[in-house]
């Protein structure tokens, strides 16, 4: 039994609804264009008791050209009685398979649809029974006569026009959705694509920074600073404040200076081991007496490293530093309205910890406009510290 899918050619889904729109059809053949290799196939729909419908290929030959006259012709439908066929049936057996005219006693109806694949037209044989039994009429005296195959040849074609038609419209719909799904999935690739290249850059700028920081930190002339291979990694995965960096290579070159002072290697290497990612902040531990009051400034904290963190991030993409750019940057999307509003809430108290603490939320402090504009304004009430 072949295997068909009806986007081969609308045509085949004619040949599953043949035995529902007609039932005690004995067969109907559909000869098609295949739309990729353009060879003339045919297939054929037969009801088989105890079995259902089953739909094989069958084999053409066509070497008078009968079957290409058939699909040049103009003509809609045309009714065949064995003796009146264009073509002559004959019978074949190989393999179980079925010659495309094998069998021609009944009466038949050829019905013909326009392939835009190859310009001509693809044809549907439905082979009826001589009497109206295929109808509903169970009296073998009422013959079909040519007032009745002319309206069934009429109302058949109409009807499987339709579903040609409306099944070329489905096809189309699939097509566009297929290649829309296959656009989102590209542009989703591209994106992670840009975001992994984007991540890679940003390690590599660190790891130079770092580089940098080193040749800063070299001892005269006595020891020069390299950093290993395993060092490097771990610098590229870094994510915490940049500004923190330094501090790391410093204490890492300090301590290698004091474990090798008495080396007579030019050459030191600061490997993975020396830097202490864990222990990031060098600031001078918060006094006793000024805990109480930076819990009342630990939202704002929260909220200016929030926006620090973003704005690298932006930045980090070759992106403007807009309230927009920064939000969608954060770990939980927010917008700029509400970033507008966050900072109007916090205002004095961020004046109040971008004075106190200048080395800290430089980016915003000096890229990010709303920040910057609260800066430039003076506060409603001024914080005092303890």
């Amino acid at each position: 039994m072949a295997v068909f899918s009806f986007t081969e050619t609308p045509i085949l889904n004619v040949l599953e609804l043949a035995h529902s729109m007609l039932p005690g059809i004995e067969k109907v053949i559909a000869i098609y264009c295949h739309p990729e290799t353009f060879q003339i196939k045919a297939k054929c729909a037969i009801e088989v008791i105890g079995q259902g419908k089953i739909i094989e290929d069958i084999n053409i030959e066509d070497q008078d050209g009968i079957i290409d006259k058939l699909r040049k012709t103009n003509s809609y439908y045309n009714w065949y009685r064995k003796d009146e066929t264009p073509f002559e049936m004959k019978q074949k057996k190989k393999h179980g398979q079925m010659n495309v005219f094998y069998e021609l006693e009944n009466v038949v109806l050829a019905l013909g649809y326009f392939s835009e694949h190859d310009k001509k037209h693809d044809l549907l044989f439905f082979y009826f029974n001589k009497d109206m039994s295929n109808f509903g009429v169970s009296d073998s005296d009422n013959f079909l006569i040519p007032e009745n195959k002319k309206i069934i040849g009429f109302m058949l074609y109409n009807s499987i026009k339709t579903i040609i038609k409306s099944t070329k419209k489905d096809l189309s719909i699939l097509s566009s959705y297929n290649e829309n799904t296959k656009s989102l999935v590209k542009r989703y690739s591209h994106a992670k694509d840009e975001l992994l290249k984007e991540r890679n850059n940003y390690g590599l700028s660190l790891v130079d920074l770092c580089k940098m920081y080193v040749k800063e930190f070299r001892e005269g002339d006595r020891f020069n600073y390299i950093l290993t291979e395993d060092a490097i990694s771990r610098i590229k995965a870094y994510q915490g404040d940049i500004a923190e960096l330094k501090n790391i290579i410093q204490k890492a070159a300090d301590y290698v200076t004091n474990l090798y002072f008495d080396s007579n290697e030019q050459d030191i290497y600061i490997s993975e081991d020396y830097l202490n990612f864990e222990t990031i902040s060098t600031r001078t531990a918060t006094k006793p007496q000024e805990a109480q009051l930076y819990d009342r400034y630990s939202k704002t904290i929260m909220l200016l490293d929030k926006l620090e963190n973003a704005a690298r991030d932006v930045v980090a993409k070759s992106m403007d530093i807009t309230s927009a750019n920064v939000g969608n940057a954060c770990s939980t999307p927010i917008t700029a309205p509400a970033i507008s509003d966050a900072v109007k809430k916090h205002r004095n108290k961020i004046i109040f910890l971008l004075n106190k603490h200048p080395e800290r939320w430089k980016l915003i402090r000096s890229d990010f406009r709303p920040v910057r504009n609260i800066l430039s304004s003076r506060p409603d009430v001024m914080e005092k510290s303890a």
